[in-house]
């Protein structure tokens, strides 16, 4: 399916680029752009399913260019596709509906199409093994020499971490990657990896401040736990990771894939363990398309609400569990300033964003009941999460890092998700972790609400936030 937009003559500039439905550049320089729309066919859902049949867009037959993104040692990112991103499945014929998980009102009878995502969020982790000067960084004499600079005026001050911004700990020459960094993150491959912070040569408030201060050029922080910290520990804390109440960053035990609950997450390793605690991540548009693709009613079940439990961190007047879905279909504002001249009611691009957590969705089937309102699995449900795991898994999207001291992986949750494999207990093995929110945040859906609170992009938007909170910087694991 594809959407003809028709402008005058000469260069347009069209909205910041974001994954979605769509693929358009920046900069438009003749009179008529193009946006392309795939669909995969899916079965009817059940008469309860919020998705709802929208009409397809007739179309023209031509064909618009792509490009590569760029890397983030740009200054901004482009708006081109990245290159060898996965091969789309071809569009099904016109005429055909697609699926949103926007409103309801469906017939049970009328059958479903998923519009699959374009972008440069889209990409299969052996090809980014294969350039990884595409999404990593090492750090330069002159840049680490910055943060020495800036550290030293921080501690002559008598600063707390927390209270390091880009106006109390400035970096002139770094600064302009790190809004890069972000943008390349939120507009692009939603993953990037800085090497060489010189772990080993700081003292822990040094390691501490320099990676917190690095979050908050980027954005707001958030607060990671009910306790308040805003700088985090990844680390094994002898925690039981059987128990459905815990949250297994505190143990050594694999995590899932998973999102975390703010728009970027930044991990640095401080120590790694001997063996395991290997980072993977995955790109969940590409995920999502494959699913959408080859197993459509898999993929339409992930788009209903799962009972996730809150493991005892609840926000005020909020219940211990809630009702989300993994995936988000939602309209993209980026794409939608612009009409297709043959059907303007009926154009209509969308973005998709993941929240996840297995663990957590297990944790309200074990530590809750039907009769606390928290409604069981269905195997449909088990089987459509069982799928999207092995989908993740899969070395074909799987990209697989090990984190080495110094090293400080950056994610997008919205368009990534990612896992650690188990390592020994007792291992020395830390990380340390910031949530961040930054000024660009994409749109969210109004469901994210319920786990983000504030949906505009501020200080409160995501993270973890209960009663008497104070938010702080911890020095020390458990602290």
């Amino acid at each position: 399916m594809r959407l003809t937009l028709r402008g005058a003559g000469g260069k347009q500039t069209w909205p910041s680029r974001e994954c979605g439905t769509t693929e358009a550049p920046i900069n438009i320089p003749g009179p008529v752009l193009m946006m392309r729309t795939t669909l995969a066919r899916a079965p009817s859902l059940p008469e309860s399913s919020p998705i709802q049949k929208v009409s397809s867009i007739s179309s023209k037959q031509t064909s618009a260019g792509a490009g590569s993104a760029s890397a983030v040692s740009r200054p901004c990112p482009t708006a081109r596709r990245c290159r060898g991103g996965p091969r789309r499945p071809r569009a099904t014929r016109a005429g055909t509906a697609f699926a949103s998980a926007v409103s309801s009102g469906r017939s049970p009878s009328d059958a479903v199409s998923l519009p699959l995502i374009d972008g440069p969020c889209v990409w299969r982790g052996p090809e980014l093994r294969a350039a990884p000067e595409l999404w990593t960084h090492r750090l330069t004499a002159s840049e680490i020499a910055e943060l020495d600079a800036a550290l030293a005026r921080a501690r002559a001050a008598n600063l707390d971490v927390i209270d390091l911004t880009p106006e109390t700990f400035p970096l002139p020459s770094l600064a302009p990657r790190l809004r890069a960094l972000r943008d390349e993150l939120v507009l692009g491959r939603g993953v990037y990896l800085f090497r060489g912070l010189p772990v080993r040569r700081w003292d822990r408030w040094e390691t501490c401040a320099a990676f917190y201060a690095l979050g908050a050029h980027m954005g707001w922080t958030c607060p990671q736990n009910a306790r308040g910290h805003v700088l985090g520990h990844v680390k094994d804390l002898g925690n039981d990771p059987t128990d459905p109440a815990t949250r297994l960053y505190t143990t050594a035990a694999a995590q899932p894939f998973h999102t975390d609950s703010a728009d970027i997450v930044g991990l640095l390793c401080v120590e790694n363990a001997r063996e395991g605690g290997e980072s993977q991540v995955v790109s969940t548009a590409a995920v999502y398309n494959a699913l959408a693709s080859e197993r459509p009613e898999m993929a339409a079940a992930l788009l209903e609400p799962f009972p996730v439990d809150r493991k005892g961190e609840t926000p005020p007047g909020k219940k211990p569990t809630y009702a989300m879905p993994i995936f988000h279909l939602h309209p993209s504002s980026a794409f939608s300033s612009k009409r297709d001249d043959e059907n303007p009611s009926q154009s209509q691009s969308y973005a998709l964003s993941g929240i996840y957590d297995r663990s957590f969705v297990d944790a309200a089937q074990k530590r809750w009941s039907a009769a606390d309102g928290v409604p069981r699995l269905t195997r449909a449900q088990i089987d459509a999460l069982d799928a999207l795991d092995a989908t993740c898994a899969d070395d074909e999207f799987r990209l697989d890092m090990r984190l080495e001291p110094g090293d400080a992986q950056w994610l997008h949750n919205h368009t990534t998700f990612h896992a650690r494999s188990a390592y020994e207990r007792g291992s020395d093995r830390h990380l340390l972790r910031v949530w961040v929110a930054p000024e660009n945040a994409r749109p969210l859906p109004e469901a994210f609400a319920e786990r983000f609170g504030e949906l505009e992009p501020g200080p409160n938007r995501g993270g973890v936030r209960v009663e008497g909170q104070t938010p702080y910087c911890a020095l020390e694991p458990g602290g």
